[in-house]
């Protein structure tokens, strides 16, 4: 009877920690959303932004400006958190470029508007 009660505990143990969902930090949820911007997979990247962003990815793609044949190497990607914002810098084949992310409902989400996409 005892084991049967420990091995329920730690059932719902798994399950429990399974279902928690990890926080991501704004660095790493930079670093994918390029990763998939590099890579052209858009839908992705969607995923992991903010309603303005998926209306300028939308736009990008129906004027047939996200057709970029090599992917760039994404290094030293640092942020700056100001509350619910953060400003992450990287570096582009050696090219300095700026992504914005918000927080919304506990998630880091790149903030793309139509005034300063990329």
């Amino acid at each position: 009877m005892r084991a049967l009660q420990l091995i329920t505990v730690f059932l719902f143990a798994g399950l429990l920690f399974s279902a928690c969902e990890r926080v991501q930090t704004p660095e790493q949820v930079a670093e994918k959303f390029l990763e998939y911007w590099e890579y052209g997979k858009y839908e992705e990247a969607k995923k992991l932004g903010t309603e303005s962003t998926h209306e300028i990815l939308e736009s990008l793609k129906a004027f047939g400006e996200l057709d970029d044949p090599e992917p760039r190497d994404i290094s030293n990607i640092e942020c700056e958190i100001e509350g619910e914002l953060a400003k992450c810098t990287y570096l582009a084949d050696d090219e300095k470029g700026e992504i914005y992310l918000v927080k919304e409902e506990g998630k880091w989400l790149v903030d793309m508007t139509k005034e300063s996409p990329f």
